[in-house]
């Protein structure tokens, strides 16, 4: 670091400052050990042990109240950040179980079908109220910070999901039923792909096959690292705060 270069008046106040401060003791010095000698005369055994007393217990009962405040405080800390780990071990249980019962119901009844670009089941929205406090999880910095990184990256991979659902939706809704309504074309009616494309249209089928790709493959693959991320969080947890109890899930 550069030192820093004072002013030349600033370095002469702190001069004269000095030397005002050592007259003052100076002055001072004579008075003070004449008046402690004199007093001396007059300080007893019994008094001084009063007076030692007296300093010793409101040292002791200053230093109690401040140890329990501490003790206070970091209980209630450690309540809060026990509490936070919990909420968010259940918030990716949650976000599991919603991937989990997609793919039972979605995603594998398609899978290897060479139609489900247009055959996969249009389901309800996904939720998307599953998030991550940061504030409250920030104790995880400074012990398991790639820990706190990946619940926020599991957060945006979830919303990733809720988009690709919400995509899937429309471009059904508004785009290819629409036109298959049009042409007088039901839905469990077997046509060629090559028939269906003039149907919908070019740019429909593509968006559709691209967004179904994706949506088995995101699906699959938050599967995994939602569990993964649920059992690094536990074990983090479990580090910080051995002696306290954090949720078990079954996957």
């Amino acid at each position: 670091m550069k030192p820093v270069d004072y002013p030349i008046w600033f370095k002469i106040f702190v001069v004269v400052t000095v030397m005002l401060f050592g007259l003052n003791v100076a002055y001072f010095a004579a008075p003070i050990h004449a008046l402690l000698k004199h007093a001396i005369q007059y300080i007893s055994g019994d008094r001084i042990v009063v007076a030692v007393g007296t300093v010793a217990a409101s040292f002791a009962g200053a230093s109690f109240a401040f140890a329990f405040a501490w003790y206070q405080t970091r209980r209630e800390r450690i309540t809060t950040e026990v509490a936070a780990g919990n909420r968010a071990l259940f918030t990716l249980s949650c976000m599991w179980n919603v991937i989990k019962q997609r793919q039972k119901d979605f995603i594998e009844p398609a899978r290897s079908k060479s139609d489900a670009w247009l055959n996969f089941h249009l389901g309800p929205p996904l939720i998307d109220n599953y998030s991550f406090d940061m504030k409250e999880l920030s104790f995880l910095l400074e012990t398991a910070g790639s820990t706190f990184q990946r619940l926020f990256l599991e957060e945006e991979r979830y919303r990733l999901l809720v988009h690709l659902v919400a995509d899937h939706r429309k471009l059904l809704l508004e785009g290819a039923w629409p036109r298959m309504e049009a042409a007088g074309v039901s839905l469990k009616e077997s046509r060629l792909e090559s028939e269906m494309e003039k149907i919908i249209g070019v740019n429909i089928v593509v968006q559709l096959k691209g967004t179904v790709s994706a949506i088995i493959t995101n699906f699959d693959e938050d599967e995994k690292s939602v569990k993964e991320a649920f059992i690094r969080l536990q074990e983090a947890l479990k580090r910080i705060y051995p002696n306290r109890a954090f949720m078990k899930f079954t996957f």
